[in-house]
C-alpha cells in the first residue's frame, strides 16, 4: 500500500474497491432514506422562516434535492451501480448542498441553513461512504458556489460571507479529516484481512501438505503393518512346517535306525544259513542230507537275492534315479507274462495254490500306455506276496475298466493281515517289524516301493484283509480312451 495516497497496485486496489462497496452498500441505503427524510423534516423551517420565499424552497426541497436523493436509492439496487457509484454520490452531494447554498444565500440570518450545510459535508464524508477525495471537492464546489451566490446578493457584506466561509472552511477540514481517516482505517483493515487471508491460504497449504504427508505416512505404515503381519504369518508357518519337518525328520531317523538295524538283522539270517550249511556240507552222511543242506543254501540265496533287490530299488527311489517313461503296450499281454512267471513259482507249485488271473478287456482294446516296467513290478510284488503268505487255496488277480480308471484286484486265501498292520504295511522302514515277515522270510519292502510306483504313475492302493481268511489288494491307474473307443 502506498504510504501517502494509501493506494494499491491495480490488481488489488480493484480488489479493494469491490470489497468497500459490499461493505458500504446497505450503510449507503440506509443513509440516503435518512437524509431525504431529514431534508423533507427540514422543510418546516422553510414554513417558518422563509415567508416569500417559501415556494421556491419547497421546490428546492421536493422537486430536486428529495426526488435526486431517492432516486439514487432505487438505483443502489441495480446491478450496474457498482461501477458508477462514487461519481453518483458526488453529485447527489453537491446538488443536495446547493439547494442548501441558495437557501443560506437568500436568509443569511437564519443559521439553520449553514448548519444544514455542514451536516451535507459531515453526511457525504461519513454516512454515505463518499471516499475522501470525492467528500473535499464537494465540500469546496459548494463552498465556491456560496461565495458566488453571497457576492453576488451580499454585495457589500462581506463580513457575513466571511463569518460563514469560517465555519465552511472549518467544516471542509473537518469532514475532509473524517472522510480521509475513515478510508485509511477500512484500507488498512482491507490490507489486514487480506494479509490474513493469505496468512490462512499458507497454513491451509501447510494443513494440506501436512495432510497428505501424515497420509501418505499413515498409509505407508499401513502397508507396512501389513507387510510385517504377513511376514510374522509367514514366520509363523514356517515354524510350524520346520517343527513338523523336524518331527518328521526325527521320526524318519528313528525309522532308518530301526530298518537298518533290522536290515542288518536280515542280511545275517540267510548269509549265516549260506555259510553255516555250507561247511556243514562235506559232513553229510548220505545224499538225502547232502541235498537238504543245498536246498537250505539256495533258499538262502535267493532269499538274500530279493532282499538286495529290494533295498536296491529303495535306494533308487529316494535318490530320484527311477524316472516314468511312458509305453504303449498290451495290457493282456503283461498280464499273460505275470501268469507265466508265477505258474512255475516255487511256492505255487509247494503249496499247490490255484493261479488265475482274468482280463477285463478285449485282446484289441487292451492297449494302454504308461509305465510298463513299474506297472509290471507291482503286479508281481503283489502277486509274489499272495503267493508268498497263502499256505492253502488260491490267488487270483484280475482287472475292469472303470470310466476313465484301470482298476486292478489281486486276491488271496492266505494269512490275512490285522487291522492294526493294515495302517502300517505301506509305509516305508515299517515293514520289516512285522512278525509275519520273519516267519515268510522277507523285510517287507515290496508294498512300500509298490505304492511309490504307483504314486508314480498317478495310481492309488487300498486293501481288504481279515486274519485268517486272506487279503484283497485293490489299486487303479488312470487312462483314456481314444476315438475309436480303445484305450490309450
Amino acid at each position: 500500500m502506498n504510504n501517502i495516497t494509501h493506494s494499491y497496485s491495480k490488481d488489488i486496489e480493484k480488489e479493494f474497491k469491490k470489497d468497500f462497496f459490499e461493505k458500504s452498500i446497505k450503510t449507503i441505503r440506509y443513509s440516503f432514506l435518512i437524509l431525504a427524510f431529514m431534508y423533507s423534516m427540514f422543510a418546516y423551517l422553510d414554513v417558518l422562516l422563509a415567508g416569500s420565499l417559501l415556494k421556491q424552497f419547497l421546490y428546492i426541497r421536493f422537486l430536486v434535492v428529495v426526488p435526486l436523493l431517492l432516486t439514487t436509492f432505487l438505483l443502489s439496487f441495480g446491478k450496474y451501480f457498482r461501477f458508477f457509484w462514487q461519481e453518483l454520490l458526488l453529485f447527489t452531494n453537491i446538488i443536495g448542498g446547493a439547494g442548501i447554498v441558495i437557501m443560506i444565500v437568500q436568509l443569511p440570518a437564519e443559521s439553520f441553513y449553514s448548519n444544514g450545510l455542514m451536516l451535507i459535508f459531515l453526511a457525504g464524508s461519513i454516512f454515505i461512504k463518499l471516499r475522501s477525495f470525492y467528500s473535499t471537492l464537494a465540500a469546496i464546489v459548494n463552498i465556491i458556489l456560496y461565495n458566488i451566490l453571497a457576492i453576488y446578493y451580499f454585495n457589500n457584506n462581506i463580513d457575513t460571507v466571511v463569518l460563514n466561509d469560517f465555519f465552511f472552511v472549518s467544516a471542509i477540514f473537518i469532514s475532509a479529516f473524517a472522510s480521509y481517516y475513515t478510508e485509511v482505517s477500512d484500507r488498512e483493515n482491507f490490507d489486514l484481512l487480506r494479509q490474513l487471508g493469505q496468512k490462512n491460504s499458507e497454513i491451509q497449504e501447510i494443513n494440506s501438505s501436512l495432510e497428505l504427508t501424515v497420509e501418505k505416512r499413515t498409509s505407508s505404515l499401513y502397508i507396512r503393518n501389513e507387510e510385517l503381519k504377513e511376514e510374522i504369518s509367514q514366520r509363523k508357518i514356517v515354524e510350524i512346517e520346520l517343527e513338523a519337518a523336524k518331527e518328521k525328520a526325527e521320526h524318519a531317523d528313528k525309522l532308518k535306525s530301526a530298518f537298518l538295524a533290522n536290515m542288518s538283522h536280515e542280511i545275517r539270517t540267510p548269509m549265516n544259513g549260506i555259510i553255516g550249511f555250507a561247511n556243514l556240507l562235506h559232513e553229510a552222511e548220505n545224499e538225502e542230507e547232502l541235498d537238504e543242506f543245498i536246498k537250505i543254501i539256495v533258499n538262502s540265496g535267493e532269499h538274500l537275492l530279493n532282499l538286495i533287490d529290494e533295498i536296491m530299488d529303495l535306494s533308487k527311489i529316494e535318490a530320484g534315479i527311477i524316472k516314468v517313461k511312458v509305453d504303449h503296450f498290451s495290457l493282456n499281454e503283461l498280464t499273460k507274462d505275470i501268469y507265466d512267471m508265477f505258474v512255475m513259482n516255487k511256492n505255487v507249485i509247494d503249496k499247490d495254490i490255484a493261479l488265475s488271473y482274468e482280463n477285463g478287456l478285449e485282446d484289441n482294446e487292451s492297449f494302454i500306455s504308461t509305465d510298463r516296467m513299474r506297472l509290471k513290478q507291482i503286479l508281481v510284488n503283489l502277486v509274489n506276496n499272495a503267493c508268498k503268505y497263502t499256505e492253502v487255496g488260491s490267488v487270483k488277480f484280475c482287472y475292469k475298466s472303470i470310466n476313465s480308471q484301470l482298476e486292478f484286484t489281486i486276491e488271496d486265501t492266505g494269512i490275512g493281515i490285522s487291522d492294526e498292520q493294515q495302517e502300517l504295511i505301506f509305509d516305508r522302514f515299517m515293514q520289516v517289524s512285522m512278525s509275519n515277515n520273519k516267519v515268510h522270510g522277507s523285510a517287507g519292502l515290496g508294498l512300500s516301493i509298490t505304492k511309490i510306483y504307483l504314486k508314480m504313475i498317478g495310481g492309488n492302493i487300498k486293501v481288504n484283509s481279515k486274519l485268517g481268511k486272506g487279503s484283497k489288494f485293490i489299486f487303479n491307474i488312470p487312462i483314456k480312451y481314444d476315438k475309436q473307443n480303445s484305450i490309450s
